[in-house]
């Protein structure tokens, strides 16, 4: 397929998905969290939308860990000691002790031989 008919048939597409309220709208940019209070969750401010508070609903944090003030400490001491990131999937770069450790933890209280962590595209 040419690239002038590539780009007639991606125009069409997105004009289906346009016309049919599937396609992805404008991505907004978060600017300040404010913290969890009392019993209302974090709150999230969005680029030219001044002081409005926003709640996410899309967040793979729904626990709400990535906000909790140890869970930062922790990653904050690891970070130092292993650096940040994946840098790549384990049979690249590697497997870390801490990973076998956590994996026998959680193998132990499913009540199983073993247990295996999987990495993702993303991090929370």
């Amino acid at each position: 397929m040419g690239l002038n008919n590539l780009e007639k048939v991606l125009s069409k597409t997105l004009k289906k998905l346009k016309d049919e309220g599937r396609l992805k709208g404008k991505e907004y940019i978060i600017t300040k969290v404010k913290r969890p209070e009392s019993n209302k969750g974090p709150r999230y401010f969005l680029k030219g939308k001044g002081m409005q508070e926003f709640i996410r609903m899309n967040s793979n944090s729904y626990l709400g860990m990535s906000l909790r003030e140890e869970i930062i400490q922790e990653e904050e001491k690891v970070a130092k000691e292993y650096g940040v990131g994946p840098g790549a999937v384990r049979f690249i770069s590697g497997t870390f002790q801490s990973h076998r450790e956590l994996e026998k933890r959680l193998a132990k209280f499913h009540q199983r031989e073993d247990a295996m962590l999987f990495s993702s595209a993303y991090s929370t």
